[in-house]
Protein backbone atom coordinates (compact mmCIF):
# COMPACT_ATOMS: atom_id res chain seq x y z
CA UNK A 1 0.00 0.00 0.00
CA UNK A 2 1.71 3.27 -0.84
CA UNK A 3 2.55 5.57 1.95
CA UNK A 4 -0.05 8.51 1.05
CA UNK A 5 -2.90 5.93 1.27
CA UNK A 6 -1.89 4.30 4.81
CA UNK A 7 -1.49 7.54 6.01
CA UNK A 8 -4.78 8.88 5.19
CA UNK A 9 -6.30 5.81 6.19
CA UNK A 10 -5.06 6.14 9.62
CA UNK A 11 -6.08 9.69 9.78
CA UNK A 12 -9.25 8.81 8.33
CA UNK A 13 -10.05 6.15 10.59
CA UNK A 14 -9.57 8.75 13.49
CA UNK A 15 -11.72 11.15 12.52
CA UNK A 16 -14.46 8.78 12.18
CA UNK A 17 -13.62 7.75 15.37
CA UNK A 18 -13.73 11.19 17.25
CA UNK A 19 -17.25 11.83 15.24
CA UNK A 20 -18.72 8.84 16.54
CA UNK A 21 -17.36 9.07 20.53
CA UNK A 22 -18.91 12.94 20.32
CA UNK A 23 -22.02 12.22 18.86
CA UNK A 24 -22.80 8.91 21.02
CA UNK A 25 -21.98 10.76 24.58
CA UNK A 26 -24.46 13.60 23.62
CA UNK A 27 -27.50 11.61 23.47
CA UNK A 28 -30.47 12.17 25.52
CA UNK A 29 -29.14 15.81 26.77
CA UNK A 30 -32.15 18.20 26.40
CA UNK A 31 -31.10 20.85 28.96
CA UNK A 32 -28.93 24.16 28.78
CA UNK A 33 -26.86 23.00 31.55
CA UNK A 34 -26.29 19.60 29.67
CA UNK A 35 -25.60 20.97 26.07
CA UNK A 36 -23.35 24.17 27.34
CA UNK A 37 -21.84 22.59 30.42
CA UNK A 38 -22.50 18.48 30.10
CA UNK A 39 -24.82 18.65 33.06
CA UNK A 40 -22.18 19.55 35.13
CA UNK A 41 -21.10 16.39 36.49
CA UNK A 42 -16.87 16.50 34.73
CA UNK A 43 -14.56 14.16 36.75
CA UNK A 44 -11.43 16.26 37.74
CA UNK A 45 -9.52 14.01 34.94
CA UNK A 46 -11.68 14.73 32.18
CA UNK A 47 -11.45 18.43 33.18
CA UNK A 48 -7.93 18.41 33.36
CA UNK A 49 -7.71 16.29 30.21
CA UNK A 50 -9.84 18.41 28.25
CA UNK A 51 -8.47 21.54 29.43
CA UNK A 52 -4.90 20.58 27.95
CA UNK A 53 -6.52 19.32 24.40
CA UNK A 54 -8.28 22.73 24.23
CA UNK A 55 -5.50 24.45 25.14
CA UNK A 56 -3.28 22.82 22.86
CA UNK A 57 -3.75 23.77 19.00
CA UNK A 58 -0.74 24.35 15.58
CA UNK A 59 -0.22 27.26 17.61
CA UNK A 60 1.82 25.21 19.68
CA UNK A 61 2.78 22.25 17.18
CA UNK A 62 3.87 24.91 14.76
CA UNK A 63 3.72 28.05 15.75
CA UNK A 64 5.70 27.32 19.62
CA UNK A 65 7.93 24.33 18.35
CA UNK A 66 9.03 27.46 15.59
CA UNK A 67 10.02 29.98 18.36
CA UNK A 68 12.00 27.04 20.00
CA UNK A 69 13.45 26.57 16.85
CA UNK A 70 14.53 30.10 17.17
CA UNK A 71 15.24 30.51 20.90
CA UNK A 72 15.25 27.72 22.57
CA UNK A 73 13.90 26.33 25.98
CA UNK A 74 12.98 29.70 27.00
CA UNK A 75 9.55 29.78 25.32
CA UNK A 76 8.27 26.94 27.72
CA UNK A 77 7.93 29.95 30.19
CA UNK A 78 4.61 29.88 29.02
CA UNK A 79 3.41 26.59 30.11
CA UNK A 80 5.48 26.77 33.36
CA UNK A 81 3.94 29.83 34.48
CA UNK A 82 0.74 28.52 33.57
CA UNK A 83 1.13 25.53 35.80
CA UNK A 84 1.51 28.24 38.64
CA UNK A 85 -1.11 29.97 37.38
CA UNK A 86 -3.64 27.58 37.20
CA UNK A 87 -2.83 26.57 40.89
CA UNK A 88 -3.95 30.30 41.70
CA UNK A 89 -6.98 30.09 39.67
CA UNK A 90 -7.92 26.95 41.24
CA UNK A 91 -7.51 28.51 45.10
CA UNK A 92 -8.86 32.01 44.44
CA UNK A 93 -11.67 31.73 41.62
CA UNK A 94 -13.44 28.52 40.96
CA UNK A 95 -14.53 27.78 44.22
CA UNK A 96 -16.57 30.99 43.88
CA UNK A 97 -17.45 30.28 40.13
CA UNK A 98 -18.82 27.17 41.06
CA UNK A 99 -20.57 28.32 44.38
CA UNK A 100 -22.29 31.04 42.20
CA UNK A 101 -22.87 28.60 39.09
CA UNK A 102 -22.29 31.36 36.61
CA UNK A 103 -22.62 29.72 32.97
CA UNK A 104 -20.19 32.38 31.45
CA UNK A 105 -17.02 34.71 32.68
CA UNK A 106 -19.19 37.93 31.25
CA UNK A 107 -21.89 36.88 33.81
CA UNK A 108 -19.15 37.40 36.70
CA UNK A 109 -18.92 40.81 35.45
CA UNK A 110 -22.43 41.43 35.60
CA UNK A 111 -22.76 40.03 39.23
CA UNK A 112 -20.01 42.40 40.16
CA UNK A 113 -20.20 45.36 38.12
CA UNK A 114 -22.60 45.55 35.70
CA UNK A 115 -25.08 44.09 32.47
CA UNK A 116 -22.56 46.83 30.19
CA UNK A 117 -19.20 45.48 31.31
CA UNK A 118 -20.63 42.03 30.59
CA UNK A 119 -21.71 43.23 26.71
CA UNK A 120 -18.58 44.83 26.43
CA UNK A 121 -16.55 41.88 27.62
CA UNK A 122 -18.52 39.43 25.77
CA UNK A 123 -18.19 41.10 22.44
CA UNK A 124 -13.91 41.41 23.49
CA UNK A 125 -14.18 37.59 23.75
CA UNK A 126 -16.60 37.04 20.28
CA UNK A 127 -14.04 39.11 18.27
CA UNK A 128 -11.23 36.89 19.78
CA UNK A 129 -11.92 33.97 19.50
CA UNK A 130 -13.21 34.24 15.77
CA UNK A 131 -10.67 36.91 14.59
CA UNK A 132 -7.51 35.40 16.41
CA UNK A 133 -8.28 32.22 17.62
CA UNK A 134 -10.42 30.18 15.25
CA UNK A 135 -9.39 31.87 12.15
CA UNK A 136 -5.52 31.16 12.70
CA UNK A 137 -6.42 27.55 13.90
CA UNK A 138 -8.35 26.58 10.59
CA UNK A 139 -6.04 27.98 8.49
CA UNK A 140 -3.05 26.41 10.38
CA UNK A 141 -5.02 23.25 10.45
CA UNK A 142 -5.51 23.31 6.76
CA UNK A 143 -2.22 24.30 5.65
CA UNK A 144 -0.86 21.44 7.92
CA UNK A 145 -3.06 18.85 6.12
CA UNK A 146 -1.90 20.66 2.97
CA UNK A 147 1.86 20.18 3.94
CA UNK A 148 1.57 16.48 4.80
CA UNK A 149 -0.83 15.18 2.23
CA UNK A 150 -1.04 17.59 -0.40
CA UNK A 151 -5.05 18.34 -0.07
CA UNK A 152 -5.69 21.85 -1.06
CA UNK A 153 -6.04 24.38 1.48
CA UNK A 154 -9.79 24.20 0.98
CA UNK A 155 -10.21 20.81 1.16
CA UNK A 156 -8.51 21.10 4.85
CA UNK A 157 -11.32 23.72 5.98
CA UNK A 158 -14.27 21.39 4.91
CA UNK A 159 -12.59 18.39 7.01
CA UNK A 160 -12.10 20.69 9.73
CA UNK A 161 -15.45 22.10 9.32
CA UNK A 162 -17.72 18.99 9.03
CA UNK A 163 -15.56 17.26 11.50
CA UNK A 164 -14.84 19.18 14.79
CA UNK A 165 -17.94 21.66 13.98
CA UNK A 166 -20.52 18.73 13.14
CA UNK A 167 -20.18 17.05 16.53
CA UNK A 168 -19.67 20.31 18.40
CA UNK A 169 -22.88 21.65 16.65
CA UNK A 170 -24.85 18.22 17.67
CA UNK A 171 -23.97 17.47 20.91
CA UNK A 172 -22.36 20.80 22.55
CA UNK A 173 -20.21 20.67 25.16
CA UNK A 174 -20.61 17.17 26.45
CA UNK A 175 -19.24 16.03 23.15
CA UNK A 176 -16.40 18.33 23.48
CA UNK A 177 -14.95 17.26 26.67
CA UNK A 178 -15.60 13.39 25.59
CA UNK A 179 -13.59 13.60 22.56
CA UNK A 180 -10.74 15.71 24.33
CA UNK A 181 -9.95 12.62 26.19
CA UNK A 182 -9.15 10.89 22.83
CA UNK A 183 -7.54 13.93 21.65
CA UNK A 184 -5.26 14.08 24.48
CA UNK A 185 -4.03 10.89 24.53
CA UNK A 186 -3.65 10.54 20.49
CA UNK A 187 -1.71 14.09 20.94
CA UNK A 188 0.53 12.97 23.74
CA UNK A 189 1.44 9.78 22.09
CA UNK A 190 2.33 11.36 18.68
CA UNK A 191 4.17 14.37 20.25
CA UNK A 192 6.27 11.35 22.88
CA UNK A 193 6.68 9.26 19.15
CA UNK A 194 8.15 12.83 17.43
CA UNK A 195 10.27 13.67 20.45
CA UNK A 196 11.72 10.21 20.52
CA UNK A 197 12.82 9.50 17.18
CA UNK A 198 14.49 13.07 17.12
CA UNK A 199 16.41 12.49 19.98
CA UNK A 200 17.40 8.68 18.86
CA UNK A 201 18.47 10.38 15.47
CA UNK A 202 20.40 13.16 16.56
CA UNK A 203 22.25 10.45 18.98
CA UNK A 204 23.01 8.57 15.72
CA UNK A 205 24.51 11.52 13.81
CA UNK A 206 26.54 12.71 17.26
CA UNK A 207 28.13 9.20 18.20
CA UNK A 208 30.78 10.31 20.50
CA UNK A 209 27.55 11.04 22.48
CA UNK A 210 25.77 7.68 22.08
CA UNK A 211 23.83 6.79 19.46
CA UNK A 212 20.79 6.29 21.48
CA UNK A 213 17.90 8.46 22.66
CA UNK A 214 20.07 9.88 25.93
CA UNK A 215 22.66 10.11 23.75
CA UNK A 216 20.80 12.52 21.45
CA UNK A 217 19.76 14.56 24.56
CA UNK A 218 23.37 14.94 26.15
CA UNK A 219 24.20 15.82 22.41
CA UNK A 220 22.13 18.81 22.38
CA UNK A 221 22.78 19.93 26.05
CA UNK A 222 26.73 20.01 25.34
CA UNK A 223 26.57 21.19 21.32
CA UNK A 224 23.34 23.74 21.87
CA UNK A 225 23.61 25.18 25.39
CA UNK A 226 22.56 28.44 24.03
CA UNK A 227 19.03 26.47 23.25
CA UNK A 228 18.64 26.20 26.89
CA UNK A 229 18.62 28.88 29.16
CA UNK A 230 15.43 30.38 30.23
CA UNK A 231 16.60 34.22 30.88
CA UNK A 232 16.81 36.30 27.53
CA UNK A 233 17.86 39.99 27.25
CA UNK A 234 15.61 42.64 28.86
CA UNK A 235 14.60 43.90 25.01
CA UNK A 236 14.42 40.74 23.75
CA UNK A 237 11.57 41.50 21.12
CA UNK A 238 9.59 38.01 21.79
CA UNK A 239 10.87 36.83 25.47
CA UNK A 240 12.52 39.46 27.70
CA UNK A 241 12.76 38.31 30.87
CA UNK A 242 11.12 41.91 32.70
CA UNK A 243 7.78 41.09 30.68
CA UNK A 244 8.42 36.82 31.05
CA UNK A 245 8.68 37.20 35.32
CA UNK A 246 6.76 40.58 35.94
CA UNK A 247 4.79 41.33 32.73
CA UNK A 248 2.65 40.00 29.93
CA UNK A 249 2.92 35.61 30.07
CA UNK A 250 1.58 36.44 34.16
CA UNK A 251 -1.08 38.39 32.47
CA UNK A 252 -1.86 35.77 29.75
CA UNK A 253 -1.97 33.43 31.80
CA UNK A 254 -4.39 34.76 34.07
CA UNK A 255 -6.40 36.22 31.44
CA UNK A 256 -6.22 32.27 29.33
CA UNK A 257 -6.77 30.37 32.89
CA UNK A 258 -8.82 32.16 35.02
CA UNK A 259 -11.09 34.77 32.99
CA UNK A 260 -11.04 32.97 29.38
CA UNK A 261 -15.00 31.33 28.83
CA UNK A 262 -13.07 29.18 26.41
CA UNK A 263 -11.22 27.12 28.74
CA UNK A 264 -13.15 28.01 32.01
CA UNK A 265 -16.08 26.42 30.60
CA UNK A 266 -14.62 22.68 32.08
CA UNK A 267 -13.94 23.96 35.25
CA UNK A 268 -17.56 25.90 35.20
CA UNK A 269 -19.00 22.02 34.15
CA UNK A 270 -17.27 20.27 37.45
CA UNK A 271 -19.63 17.64 39.26
CA UNK A 272 -17.98 19.28 42.81
CA UNK A 273 -15.33 21.63 43.89
CA UNK A 274 -12.72 18.91 44.65
CA UNK A 275 -13.24 17.41 41.33
CA UNK A 276 -13.01 21.01 39.59
CA UNK A 277 -9.82 21.86 41.84
CA UNK A 278 -8.36 18.41 40.99
CA UNK A 279 -8.95 18.83 37.05
CA UNK A 280 -6.78 21.89 37.43
CA UNK A 281 -4.17 20.95 39.08
CA UNK A 282 -4.02 17.78 36.78
CA UNK A 283 -3.72 20.32 33.53
CA UNK A 284 -0.86 21.87 35.30
CA UNK A 285 1.06 18.53 35.87
CA UNK A 286 0.41 18.23 31.95
CA UNK A 287 1.33 21.34 31.37
CA UNK A 288 5.14 20.72 32.43
CA UNK A 289 4.87 17.45 29.63
CA UNK A 290 4.11 20.35 26.77
CA UNK A 291 7.82 21.25 26.05
CA UNK A 292 8.37 17.54 25.64
CA UNK A 293 5.95 17.70 23.04
CA UNK A 294 6.85 20.96 21.29
CA UNK A 295 9.35 22.66 22.56
CA UNK A 296 11.99 19.83 22.04
CA UNK A 297 11.35 18.98 18.87
CA UNK A 298 11.74 22.60 17.66
CA UNK A 299 15.04 22.72 19.33
CA UNK A 300 15.95 18.89 17.52
CA UNK A 301 14.78 20.46 14.50
CA UNK A 302 17.28 23.13 14.84
CA UNK A 303 20.50 20.21 15.42
CA UNK A 304 19.15 18.39 12.42
CA UNK A 305 18.01 20.81 10.07
CA UNK A 306 19.65 24.02 10.10
CA UNK A 307 20.47 25.42 6.99
CA UNK A 308 23.81 26.44 8.62
CA UNK A 309 25.02 24.24 10.78
CA UNK A 310 22.32 21.41 10.99
CA UNK A 311 23.18 17.64 11.28
CA UNK A 312 21.90 16.46 8.40
CA UNK A 313 21.02 19.99 6.41
CA UNK A 314 22.50 18.41 3.02
CA UNK A 315 19.27 16.10 2.38
CA UNK A 316 17.14 18.64 4.39
CA UNK A 317 17.17 22.21 5.27
CA UNK A 318 14.26 23.97 7.14
CA UNK A 319 13.23 27.08 5.10
CA UNK A 320 11.01 28.45 7.76
CA UNK A 321 11.04 27.91 11.66
CA UNK A 322 7.34 27.44 11.68
CA UNK A 323 8.79 23.91 9.60
CA UNK A 324 9.84 22.76 12.70
CA UNK A 325 7.71 20.09 13.54
CA UNK A 326 5.80 19.02 10.29
CA UNK A 327 9.75 18.36 9.05
CA UNK A 328 10.22 15.91 11.82
CA UNK A 329 6.79 14.19 10.90
CA UNK A 330 8.05 13.83 7.47
CA UNK A 331 11.63 13.26 7.69
CA UNK A 332 11.18 10.47 11.01
CA UNK A 333 8.04 8.59 10.72
CA UNK A 334 7.18 5.42 9.01
CA UNK A 335 4.29 5.13 7.08
CA UNK A 336 1.26 4.83 8.97
CA UNK A 337 2.95 6.59 11.90
CA UNK A 338 2.62 10.07 9.87
CA UNK A 339 -1.80 9.71 9.58
CA UNK A 340 -1.40 8.77 13.44
CA UNK A 341 0.70 12.37 14.38
CA UNK A 342 -0.87 13.82 11.96
CA UNK A 343 -4.46 12.84 13.92
CA UNK A 344 -2.93 13.58 17.02
CA UNK A 345 -2.05 17.05 15.54
CA UNK A 346 -5.50 17.55 13.98
CA UNK A 347 -7.29 16.21 17.04
CA UNK A 348 -5.69 19.08 18.98
CA UNK A 349 -6.72 21.11 16.43
CA UNK A 350 -10.67 20.13 16.39
CA UNK A 351 -10.63 20.83 19.80
CA UNK A 352 -9.15 23.82 19.83
CA UNK A 353 -11.91 24.67 17.16
CA UNK A 354 -14.74 22.62 19.01
CA UNK A 355 -13.87 24.21 22.36
CA UNK A 356 -14.02 27.77 20.61
CA UNK A 357 -17.25 27.29 19.13
CA UNK A 358 -18.25 25.96 22.29
CA UNK A 359 -17.49 29.32 24.25
CA UNK A 360 -18.53 31.31 21.76
CA UNK A 361 -21.85 29.72 21.42
CA UNK A 362 -22.46 30.35 25.28
CA UNK A 363 -21.63 33.57 25.28
CA UNK A 364 -23.63 34.43 22.26
CA UNK A 365 -26.63 32.84 23.53
CA UNK A 366 -26.51 33.98 27.63
CA UNK A 367 -25.13 37.09 27.24
CA UNK A 368 -26.74 38.34 24.31
CA UNK A 369 -29.84 36.37 22.87
CA UNK A 370 -30.88 35.39 26.27
CA UNK A 371 -30.19 38.39 28.75
CA UNK A 372 -30.95 41.16 25.89
CA UNK A 373 -33.42 39.60 22.69
CA UNK A 374 -35.51 36.85 24.95
CA UNK A 375 -35.40 37.11 28.26
CA UNK A 376 -37.93 34.04 29.15
CA UNK A 377 -36.33 31.72 26.52
CA UNK A 378 -37.10 28.26 26.80
CA UNK A 379 -34.03 25.55 27.51
CA UNK A 380 -35.47 24.21 23.51
CA UNK A 381 -34.99 27.46 22.72
CA UNK A 382 -32.04 28.67 23.80
CA UNK A 383 -30.44 24.86 22.94
CA UNK A 384 -31.47 25.70 18.92
CA UNK A 385 -30.05 29.53 19.03
CA UNK A 386 -26.71 27.41 20.91
CA UNK A 387 -26.49 25.19 17.53
CA UNK A 388 -27.34 28.33 14.93
CA UNK A 389 -24.93 30.69 17.23
CA UNK A 390 -22.09 27.50 17.05
CA UNK A 391 -22.45 27.25 13.03
CA UNK A 392 -22.33 31.23 12.16
CA UNK A 393 -19.26 31.53 14.32
CA UNK A 394 -17.96 28.36 12.31
CA UNK A 395 -18.75 30.06 8.92
CA UNK A 396 -17.38 33.68 9.47
CA UNK A 397 -14.30 31.97 10.80
CA UNK A 398 -13.47 30.22 8.15
CA UNK A 399 -14.21 32.88 5.62
CA UNK A 400 -11.51 34.56 7.81
CA UNK A 401 -9.16 31.73 7.73
CA UNK A 402 -9.17 31.25 4.38
CA UNK A 403 -8.03 34.87 3.57
CA UNK A 404 -5.10 34.36 5.86
CA UNK A 405 -1.91 34.34 4.00
CA UNK A 406 1.77 34.90 5.24
CA UNK A 407 1.00 34.97 8.65
CA UNK A 408 4.20 35.38 10.73
CA UNK A 409 5.39 33.31 13.34
CA UNK A 410 1.80 32.00 14.93
CA UNK A 411 2.25 31.85 18.25
CA UNK A 412 3.60 35.40 18.85
CA UNK A 413 1.04 36.55 16.48
CA UNK A 414 -1.82 35.17 18.85
CA UNK A 415 0.47 36.41 21.54
CA UNK A 416 0.42 39.77 20.30
CA UNK A 417 -3.11 40.88 19.58
CA UNK A 418 -4.19 38.45 22.39
CA UNK A 419 -2.22 41.21 24.30
CA UNK A 420 -4.47 43.77 23.19
CA UNK A 421 -7.12 43.06 25.10
CA UNK A 422 -6.24 40.50 28.27
CA UNK A 423 -4.57 43.17 30.18
CA UNK A 424 -8.05 45.20 31.02
CA UNK A 425 -9.45 41.95 31.24
CA UNK A 426 -7.27 40.47 33.88
CA UNK A 427 -7.43 43.81 35.75
CA UNK A 428 -11.12 43.96 36.11
CA UNK A 429 -11.36 40.72 36.96
CA UNK A 430 -8.64 41.30 39.52
CA UNK A 431 -10.32 43.93 40.92
CA UNK A 432 -13.64 42.80 40.98
CA UNK A 433 -12.40 39.49 43.05
CA UNK A 434 -10.15 41.26 45.57
CA UNK A 435 -10.89 45.54 45.21
CA UNK A 436 -14.32 46.12 47.11
CA UNK A 437 -14.16 49.84 45.81
CA UNK A 438 -13.75 49.06 42.25
CA UNK A 439 -17.47 50.06 40.91
CA UNK A 440 -19.45 49.63 37.56
CA UNK A 441 -18.70 53.20 36.36
CA UNK A 442 -14.80 52.75 36.69
CA UNK A 443 -15.04 49.16 35.23
CA UNK A 444 -16.82 50.07 32.43
CA UNK A 445 -14.57 52.81 31.46
CA UNK A 446 -11.24 50.36 32.00
CA UNK A 447 -12.79 47.84 30.09
CA UNK A 448 -13.44 50.52 26.99
CA UNK A 449 -10.47 52.55 27.34
CA UNK A 450 -7.81 50.25 28.00
CA UNK A 451 -8.06 48.15 24.66
CA UNK A 452 -8.38 51.47 22.54
CA UNK A 453 -4.75 52.50 24.74
CA UNK A 454 -3.16 49.39 23.30
CA UNK A 455 -4.22 49.72 19.90
CA UNK A 456 -3.11 54.05 19.80
CA UNK A 457 0.26 52.46 21.32
CA UNK A 458 0.75 49.63 19.15
CA UNK A 459 0.09 51.93 15.58
CA UNK A 460 2.40 55.01 17.17
CA UNK A 461 4.96 52.22 17.51
CA UNK A 462 3.86 51.27 14.03
CA UNK A 463 4.68 54.93 13.24
CA UNK A 464 7.43 55.40 15.08
CA UNK A 465 6.09 58.15 17.44
CA UNK A 466 7.29 56.39 20.14
CA UNK A 467 9.94 53.76 20.63
CA UNK A 468 9.21 50.48 20.23
CA UNK A 469 8.45 48.08 23.48
CA UNK A 470 8.22 44.20 23.56
CA UNK A 471 4.87 43.36 23.57
CA UNK A 472 5.46 41.19 26.75
CA UNK A 473 7.03 44.27 28.63
CA UNK A 474 4.48 46.71 26.91
CA UNK A 475 1.60 44.47 28.51
CA UNK A 476 2.35 45.24 32.21
CA UNK A 477 2.02 49.03 31.17
CA UNK A 478 -1.27 49.11 29.53
CA UNK A 479 -2.26 46.30 32.81
CA UNK A 480 -1.09 49.58 35.08
CA UNK A 481 -3.12 52.52 33.31
CA UNK A 482 -6.10 50.01 33.13
CA UNK A 483 -5.73 49.81 37.10
CA UNK A 484 -5.21 53.69 37.53
CA UNK A 485 -8.53 53.97 35.97
CA UNK A 486 -10.14 51.44 38.41
CA UNK A 487 -8.58 53.26 41.40
CA UNK A 488 -9.58 56.94 40.28
CA UNK A 489 -12.48 56.07 39.77
CA UNK A 490 -13.13 54.42 42.84
CA UNK A 491 -16.44 54.00 45.49
CA UNK A 492 -15.65 56.70 48.24
CA UNK A 493 -16.93 56.75 51.63
CA UNK A 494 -18.25 54.31 53.78
CA UNK A 495 -20.86 52.88 51.89
CA UNK A 496 -19.83 50.10 49.61
CA UNK A 497 -22.76 48.39 47.38
CA UNK A 498 -23.25 44.49 48.34
CA UNK A 499 -21.99 43.21 45.21
CA UNK A 500 -18.54 44.73 45.37
CA UNK A 501 -17.74 42.00 48.27
CA UNK A 502 -16.84 38.54 46.63
CA UNK A 503 -17.99 36.20 49.28
CA UNK A 504 -15.37 33.00 48.08
CA UNK A 505 -16.08 31.28 51.52
CA UNK A 506 -17.29 27.96 50.92
CA UNK A 507 -20.67 26.30 52.13
CA UNK A 508 -20.39 24.27 54.92
CA UNK A 509 -21.38 20.96 53.19
CA UNK A 510 -18.49 21.32 50.44
CA UNK A 511 -15.89 22.42 53.08
CA UNK A 512 -16.97 19.49 55.24
CA UNK A 513 -16.14 17.31 52.35
CA UNK A 514 -13.00 18.96 51.40
CA UNK A 515 -11.78 17.97 55.13
CA UNK A 516 -12.44 14.91 54.43
CA UNK A 517 -10.42 14.22 51.62
CA UNK A 518 -6.86 12.92 52.57
CA UNK A 519 -4.03 14.82 52.28
CA UNK A 520 -2.54 12.58 50.04
CA UNK A 521 -5.67 13.42 47.20
CA UNK A 522 -5.97 17.19 48.13
CA UNK A 523 -5.52 20.09 46.08
CA UNK A 524 -2.97 21.83 48.40
CA UNK A 525 -0.70 19.25 48.72
CA UNK A 526 -0.55 18.55 44.50
CA UNK A 527 -0.20 22.40 44.21
CA UNK A 528 2.57 22.03 46.75
CA UNK A 529 4.27 19.22 44.56
CA UNK A 530 3.02 21.53 41.14
CA UNK A 531 5.44 24.73 42.48
CA UNK A 532 7.93 22.93 43.44
CA UNK A 533 8.75 21.29 39.91
CA UNK A 534 8.70 24.44 38.46
CA UNK A 535 10.85 26.14 40.63
CA UNK A 536 13.32 23.12 40.24
CA UNK A 537 13.00 23.27 36.36
CA UNK A 538 13.47 27.11 36.62
CA UNK A 539 16.76 26.20 38.71
CA UNK A 540 17.97 23.54 36.79
CA UNK A 541 17.54 25.56 33.21
CA UNK A 542 18.15 29.77 34.79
Amino acid sequence: MPVLNLDLVVFSVYLLVVAAVGVIASRKENETDDYFLAGRKLTWWIIGGSMIAANISTHHFIGMSGLAYKVGLAVASFEWIAAITLILYGKFFLPYYLKSRITTMPEFLERRFSNNVRLVYAIISLIGYIVIELAVVLYTGSLAIHSLFGLPLLWGLVILCVIGGGYTIYGGFKSVAYTDIIQVTVLILGGLTVTILGLHKVGVTSPQYGPSILGGLRALLAESPDKFHMVRAWNDPDLPWVGVFFGGVWLANIFYWGCNQFITQRTLAAKSVWHGQMGVVFAGFLKLLVPVLVVLPGIIAFRLYNPETGLLRSTCALEKADLAFPTLVKQLLAPGFTGLVMAGLMGCVMSHIASMLSASSSILTFDIYKNYLRKNATNHELIRFGRLATLAVLIIATGVGFFLRDLPAIFIYIQKYWSIAYPSVCALFLAGFFYSRANARGSLIAILAGPLWAVLFTAAEGAHIVPTIPFLTRAIIDFLFVVAIIWLFRTRGDVIPPQASIDRTLPPEVAAELRAVPWYGSFPFWSVVLAAIVIALYVRFF
